[in-house]
């Protein structure tokens, strides 16, 4: 099963989540996003958003576009942070957000948060609608903090959020 989940974190999930994007997700794709003036408008904004877990026709795990997740006003945690990530760049492109996600034994406990920089260099995130502003140096760090004992972490990720492509890939 860990080959499976490591080829699917690697490749897999991302190349269906643009297949499906493109097929089922174009009409929302240049839809405006809200604007931000400060990090509180992007926590108020995520608090308008509902978790809810990917629908049978997103199969097993995709990541919509960040319009798609405002617009339905719904995702899970790959669309609060694909929507923190893309308001986040358009507050502040020097904030740099990225993607990471963690596969965890129980694959259910695995989970993706939207990372950025500060201006003095640490790391935070968003998970979920709550932004997490402790001073992390890097993103293992973060990746040990959502996912905690007894999860055993499989692999794990950082991608850009703009095109889905890899930064990093670790296997555990």
């Amino acid at each position: 099963m860990d080959w499976f989940l490591r080829w699917w974190l690697r490749s897999g999930r991302y190349g269906w989540s643009k297949f499906r994007r493109s097929l089922c997700e174009r009409k929302y794709r240049d839809s405006p996003l809200p604007p931000v003036e400060r990090l509180s408008d992007i926590q108020a904004y995520l608090h308008q958003v509902t978790w809810t877990m990917d629908s049978f026709f997103h199969l097993y795990d995709s990541i919509s576009y960040p319009q798609t997740v405002w617009h339905k006003k719904k995702d899970d945690c790959d669309g609060f942070a694909i929507l923190a990530a893309a308001l986040l760049a358009g507050y502040d492109a020097s904030t740099r957000p990225v993607l990471l996600t963690v596969i965890t034994h129980p694959v259910s406990a695995s989970h993706t948060v939207c990372v950025f920089t500060s201006s003095d260099g640490n790391l935070h995130y968003f998970n979920n609608a709550s932004l997490r502003n402790d001073a992390y140096q890097n993103y293992e760090q973060i990746m040990r903090e959502i996912s905690p004992p007894p999860r055993r972490v499989v692999c794990w990720d950082v991608r850009r959020w703009e095109n889905l492509s890899l930064l990093e890939f670790h296997r555990v």
